[in-house]
């Protein structure tokens, strides 16, 4: 059986920790990163309600792709998702900004999931990749969202250009900085998760297509990736929690 020590150093073999966002608190959090891991639950996101899915398969360790903990913990009370982890022995490790900037990583899993041809990746200057795509077929704009809209489910918000699409780039989670970026590598579009009014603006004055699928929509398929890695490399169970975006649109 792996230790938990195991899964986080295979973990770093491809999406290595020294590479994550000073700010970021991603790797080993929880419990006892000796302990011997038999069942793993799997989720973009820890919350109350994976906590309870893990209890209820008896897993030992939770890997996300979010940290569990990103601000001083002052209190922590008998019901709270960490104090729940600790007395039930079980684990949490993440793989956040380091996967995020990973060659295969969260941008290698959306493109896969979208079955988009990569021909180019891109680092950005702070250490992020773009993914430059080129498309099976080409699309009108309304045509490419109806079609990631179809895949990723979820609402997709973007800019109304007259624009036909094959060539994107692509930056999952929080990629609305990098317009330029992806102006410059030649993209008709950015295709990321987030987007502002003012992202939306700056995108009109360049002329690049941005279309804003949901965070979780398209970093969700990460965790599908991580799954098919640990499986393939350790025997343990490896379970994906049932988890769906936190965000409502009426």
């Amino acid at each position: 059986m792996p230790k938990v020590k195991d899964i986080l150093d295979y973990i770093d073999s491809f999406a290595p920790y020294d590479t994550a966002c000073e700010w970021d608190n991603t790797g080993f959090s929880v419990g006892d990163i000796n302990a011997e891991i038999n069942r793993i639950v799997f989720a973009l996101d820890i919350t109350s309600e994976v906590v309870s899915f893990a209890e209820s398969v008896n897993a030992d360790l939770i890997v996300t792709h979010h940290p569990l903990i990103f601000k001083p913990v002052k209190v922590l009370p008998s019901d709270s998702v960490l104090y729940r982890m600790a007395k039930n022995g079980i684990v949490h490790i993440s793989a956040h900004t380091n996967f995020d900037f990973a060659k295969e990583g969260v941008n290698t899993a959306l493109c896969n999931k979208l079955d988009m041809n990569i021909t180019n990746c891109v680092k950005t200057a702070d250490g992020a990749f773009i993914y430059k795509c080129v498309l099976k077929q080409e699309y009108s704009l309304p045509g490419f969202v109806n079609y990631i809209k179809e895949v990723l489910g979820g609402t997709v918000r973007y800019n109304c250009l007259d624009k036909t699409v094959r060539t994107v780039a692509v930056c999952a989670g929080a990629g609305e900085d990098y317009l330029k970026e992806s102006k410059e590598i030649g993209a008709d579009v950015l295709l990321t998760g987030d987007g502002s009014h003012h992202d939306f603006l700056d995108a009109n004055e360049m002329g690049i297509a941005l279309v804003c699928a949901g965070h979780f929509e398209t970093e969700n398929p990460a965790m599908d990736l991580m799954i098919e890695k640990i499986k393939n490399k350790f025997n343990a169970e490896c379970i994906k929690a049932p988890q769906t975006t936190p965000i409502v649109t009426v």
